[in-house]
Formats: C-alpha cells, sequence, structure tokens
C-alpha cells in the first residue's frame, strides 16, 4: 500500500519546476476571455506573481486577439484560431497571444482615461518588462514577459526570449 504524500507527516510539498509551459486553444468569442483569464491565474499557481495582474494582461491581449480574428471574419464552432502560451519561471512570465489577423496592430489610441477602447495595450505596457509582436503568413503573435516581484530582469534574460525556439 503506498501512502499518499498529501497526508505523511513530515512530507514536504514537491518542489516547483524551474519553468512550467501551459497553452490554450480559444474560440474566436468574446465569452473566450474569461476561459484565458482562468487559465492564466491557474498556471502562475505557485509562483511569486499576482494571479489577478496577470490574469488582467491576458484578459487585454485575447480581447484584442479575438477582435482581430472576428474582423478578418465569422469562425465556424469547431475552430479555435486564438492560441495562448504561457511560461511561468521564478523570475518571469512569457505569455504569447497568436490570432489569425497578419495585418500590423494598430498604433495606440491617443483618447485618454475617458476611451472606451484603446487602452489596453497601455494597461499591458505597465506591468510588462518587454512586449513584441511577431508576425507570419497567417497571424500574428504579440509577446509580453512580466517580471516577478523584485525582479529586474536582464538585457540577455529579455533578448533570449525574443530568440525563436
Amino acid at each position: 500500500m503506498t501512502l499518499d504524500p498529501t497526508v505523511v507527516p513530515g512530507h514536504a510539498d514537491p518542489p516547483i519546476a524551474a519553468s512550467r509551459p501551459s497553452w490554450l486553444a480559444l474560440r474566436a468569442r468574446p465569452e473566450y476571455a474569461s476561459k484565458a483569464r482562468a487559465f492564466a491565474s491557474t498556471a502562475v499557481f505557485g509562483y511569486p506573481f499576482d494571479a489577478y495582474e496577470i490574469a488582467l494582461i491576458v484578459s487585454e491581449l485575447v480581447t484584442n486577439a479575438i477582435r482581430a480574428a472576428m474582423a478578418l471574419r465569422a469562425w465556424p464552432d469547431d475552430s479555435y484560431p486564438i492560441g495562448v502560451e504561457l511560461l511561468a519561471t521564478a523570475r518571469y512570465v512569457h505569455l504569447a497571444v497568436t490570432d489569425p489577423d497578419h495585418r500590423p496592430m494598430p498604433a495606440p489610441d491617443q483618447g485618454g482615461l475617458l476611451a472606451e477602447h484603446g487602452r489596453g495595450l497601455t494597461i499591458v505596457d505597465q506591468h510588462a518588462a518587454d512586449r513584441w509582436v511577431t508576425y507570419a503568413e497567417h497571424g500574428k503573435t504579440v509577446h509580453v514577459v512580466i517580471a516577478a516581484p523584485g525582479v529586474t530582469l536582464t538585457v540577455a534574460e529579455l533578448t533570449a526570449r525574443h530568440a525563436p525556439a
């Protein structure tokens, strides 16, 4: 009989992995932004990040991706054109949100604090150590790196995130 390690006295929890990659495919519908928030909050569990902050950033990026996908065309129910990848480490989280729209991202809206649209990337940039976009023939990916509290990422760490895997 094997004892359940969660009830063995004096047993320590297993250490958190050095990194934990996670991914999610989403439909191009507004209600799927909430699934992305829940996914992100769960993916950073056990790491030194504010789950609400990570969920907010993912929500902004996924909402933009859903809008971009919906602007292209109507998507059938069996299609999942939005991709979310999250790599959590003790020093940073790397988010990558992919949508099928290969067109360049629009310039930030200068509508100010009272604007109803266009402030999402400003919110993302306030929390991010770095943000960039990669383009492909059939889509684009917005990448965001968020440093852990109290961590200042080195230029080498940020540059390594930009390198293709």
